[in-house]
């Protein structure tokens, strides 16, 4: 009787299991390298926390809706879930990446505003036609950026969807598009062989970070260009 008692018990115990799905993924730096130490929690109830040592993290999840949260050492990514199903596996890779603090950034300098004259004092003739070429000039240049990238909200959208991406992804990408790795080649030789990655970035703003970040890897593995560590950034000098 005992024993009959303890197996109903341990099938009562088992049943939750049977009815979540598992979540996991990889957890990637800002080098799109696999992310070391880092804090996962998903707010279940109670709270799941893991701490993925070699980054990789795991959950067990009814169906339902959830928030995702990582934290490593410099930044913190939150990804939304939704499980649908009680059964199967769910894959989301996380990047620890910095927010659009710095796509807001590289728009709003393409979008510089033309001072405004404050004095009620007669303004000459030549200020009037040096007013008139800034004005053509950022005009040009607005008009340029929304052909090339279309609105700001489009933009962050387009961003925001590449970051959601997987590495095998991109590199896919890539190796189907390899004129990507031409034009960063251009953009590096249009500045006299020595550029920063962050101007480069800025040059390829239609691509994410983290995939501008692969090409650059990818130009180093293929001995295009040397990457030398300049306080907190990285100027790429073409090789010969």
């Amino acid at each position: 009787m005992k024993q009959r008692l303890a197996l109903l018990l341990l099938l009562l115990l088992m049943i939750p299991l049977a009815s979540a799905a598992t979540l996991k993924g990889s957890i990637y730096d800002e080098k799109l390298d696999l992310a070391k130490d880092v804090l996962v929690e998903i707010n279940t109830v109670p709270q799941q926390k893991y701490l993925a040592k070699t980054g990789s993290y795991s959950f067990d999840l009814p169906p339902g809706k959830y928030i995702l949260t990582a934290k490593g050492n410099q930044y913190t990514v939150t990804e939304n879930v939704e499980v649908l199903s009680a059964a199967g596996e769910y894959v989301m890779d996380l990047f620890l990446l910095p927010d659009f603090a710095e796509e807001d950034e590289l728009w709003q300098e393409t979008q510089q505003e033309l001072p405004l004259e404050t004095e009620e004092t007669p303004i000459p003739l030549w200020s009037w036609i040096v007013a008139g070429i800034i004005f053509a000039v950022l005009l040009g240049r607005i008009i340029y950026t929304r052909k090339k990238y279309g609105s700001l909200w489009a933009f962050r959208k387009r961003i925001k969807q590449e970051s959601h991406k997987t590495v095998e992804q991109h590199k896919e990408e890539l190796a189907k598009e390899p004129g990507y790795l031409d034009q960063a080649l251009e953009i590096i030789k249009k500045h006299d062989g020595r550029i920063n990655q962050k101007e480069l970035r800025k040059e390829m703003m239609y691509l994410s970070e983290a995939k501008v970040s692969l090409i650059v890897t990818e130009l180093e593995h293929k001995g295009k260009v040397e990457k030398v560590k300049k306080g907190r950034g990285n100027v790429l000098i073409l090789k010969p």
